[in-house]
């Protein structure tokens, strides 16, 4: 970045609300792109003298509502994963993969490099499986019986740092740092499930589609596991986050095509128009976790197959939409 392409140090913050994912996403790359503050990252490429081969980015922070996350179509035209996949990892399926937290201390510690079936961390682990010096931590479990003790509740809150892990590790720290969980009553006495999140940092372009398909799956299942322990009626309410860093690479307009997005996708119409209804999405959903299942790299056990087989058969069966 040259001294002519420095702002004024004020990263500007981006409101937007949406009524459905593709929505919200197209409305979150137009801001970006529009709004965003013009600066470096440390993934920015050099050549052998030290310069810059990649051009800067754009980042902003950024409060981003859907009002209904399952609002159809759901998912959006861009997507750089198999979100199938994505889907079970979301809801447990690669925990085991997570290093035990001694040794992942120690590994940290001493600068150990992770191989690609050890891993310092998934969000769901950090959720469900929080790991402390005396055992583990089921922070769903814990909130969610929380609001069903106390529906007014406001400290329904999971959180995913370990500052004695996460604050010494080369590699990246987790993006997604917190969730809240609210249950309000509406006129008809059902509980709506309102979910918000806070991400420290988060690839716009390549990823925050498929990470709202991910954390919306969350969202259903946090909602049916209410249900089954209140014993009424939980619909799926809003979703919303914060942002501290949303962002958009510089290599991704140079590279990922970022740089003819608005060519392809000239309005939010146009976006959504191209984008699938989750009964357009269902078989390609179960086809990847069926071929997840047969992945013998990961090494699932019992309990990771078993959520794997549940999606698969929930999908399948028509009882919930991916």
């Amino acid at each position: 970045m040259t001294e002519k392409e420095k702002g004024d140090g004020k990263i500007p913050t981006i409101f937007i609300s949406e009524g459905s994912i593709p929505e919200a996403y197209w409305e979150a790359i137009k801001a970006v792109h529009e709004k965003g503050y013009v600066l470096r990252t440390q993934y920015d490429r050099k050549n052998d003298a030290g310069e810059y081969i990649d051009p800067a980015g754009k980042d902003t922070r950024a409060n981003v509502e859907i009002l209904d996350p399952f609002a159809e179509p759901r998912f959006p035209p861009l997507s750089f994963c198999e979100r199938g996949k994505y889907i079970a990892e979301f809801l447990g399926a690669k925990d085991h993969l997570v290093v035990p937290y001694d040794k992942l201390k120690a590994m940290v510690k001493h600068g150990v490099e992770f191989s690609a079936t050890e891993w310092p961390y998934c969000y769901h682990q950090r959720l469900a499986a929080y790991p402390t010096e005396n055992g583990e931590i089921n922070q769903l479990e814990v909130i969610l019986e929380k609001i069903a003790k106390d529906l007014i509740t406001r400290r329904a809150v999971a959180v995913t740092p370990v500052p004695e892990i996460d604050l010494f590790m080369k590699e990246d720290q987790p993006c997604l740092r917190e969730i809240q969980l609210r249950a309000i009553e509406n006129s008809e006495g059902d509980l709506v499930l309102n979910m918000s999140a806070f991400w420290r940092s988060r690839d716009l372009y390549k990823a925050w589609g498929d990470n709202l398909i991910g954390i919306s799956n969350l969202h259903r299942y946090s909602a049916e596991r209410l249900a089954e322990k209140m014993g009424r009626r939980v619909v799926i309410g809003p979703y919303s986050e914060f942002n501290g860093s949303l962002h958009i690479y510089g290599q991704d307009y140079s590279e990922k095509g970022a740089d003819k997005f608005f060519e392809t996708f000239p309005t939010k119409q146009s976006f959504v128009e191209r984008s699938m209804t989750s009964e357009m999405a269902v078989y390609m959903i179960v086809d990847e976790l069926e071929t997840l299942r047969k992945e013998e790299t990961w090494k699932f056990g019992s309990k990771q197959l078993e959520i794997i087989d549940r999606l698969i058969s929930d999908f399948s069966s028509g009882r919930v939409m991916p």
